[in-house]
């Protein structure tokens, strides 16, 4: 099942320079996502009350050919591109009127049990073999990266809008954190044209959080961490 919608881009999720934001463009994804899969009845919200269990991001990648304007018309496709063992992919593709690809996103995640705090196979969580699963646009493979030798570059304190219903760190939130570390001179001489966050540990409200951050190989490193635990790596190549 794809999910396809038209809109256009909204002023509240533009940037300065009057183009689709990076947090923007991940919370029309992390929408457009959501409401596939509230379709199929696979939810997040569904899924905490039939089965006990929640939806956890474990890798995301954006890859951003053109950035999308204020007022543009676009359509959105959402579809599960994978579904296997303990692991669903979704893949959400943002076009322009041309039919061109503006946004590319994989989203890698698995079904934690709340209770026991164990990965569910999707099959238990109403992932079936009858559930539709598309063949992707685009590939998309994951860095295999070890981040080391990053240094402190900023603080953040986690605040009541950055909590999700199961009380935890949104997943937008923490690329609203890292994004933040630019300047808006920054991101418009050299926007972002790919992130890929992988999410590591969870985070609550009231914590303070150390962003890290290393230059490797013209790309730049990152991660969110709180005390000795990671919670989120990412890459950004600009």
């Amino acid at each position: 099942m794809k999910l396809i919608k038209h809109a256009v881009i909204p002023a509240s999720l533009c940037d300065p320079n009057v183009k689709l934001s990076v947090k923007g463009t991940f919370d029309l994804l992390q929408d457009y996502l959501t409401e596939m899969m509230g379709v199929l009845k696979i939810d997040g919200v569904t899924l905490r009350k039939k089965y006990g269990c929640v939806w956890v991001f474990t890798r995301n990648c954006v890859e951003i050919d053109r950035e999308l304007g204020w007022m543009e018309e676009y359509t959105a496709e959402s579809y599960i591109s994978s579904a296997k063992g303990a692991k669903m992919t979704v893949d959400t593709v943002l076009k322009d009127n041309s039919g061109a690809i503006c946004v590319y996103s994989r989203i890698e995640m698995c079904a934690l049990e709340l209770s026991t705090q164990r990965i569910k196979r999707i099959r238990d969580v109403g992932v079936t073999a009858d559930t539709d699963v598309e063949q992707p646009e685009r590939d998309i493979v994951y860095s295999r990266r070890r981040f080391e030798g990053l240094e402190d570059y900023a603080t953040v304190k986690v605040v009541s809008g950055d909590i999700d219903f199961i009380q935890h760190t949104n997943n937008v939130s923490y690329v609203r954190f890292i994004t933040n570390t630019y300047s808006v001179k920054e991101l418009k001489e050299r926007p972002i044209r790919r992130i890929e966050l992988h999410y590591e540990g969870q985070t609550h409200e009231g914590d303070v959080l150390t962003i890290r951050k290393a230059c490797v190989d013209g790309k730049e490193l990152f991660d969110v961490v709180l005390g000795d635990m990671k919670a989120v790596e990412c890459e950004i190549e600009r």
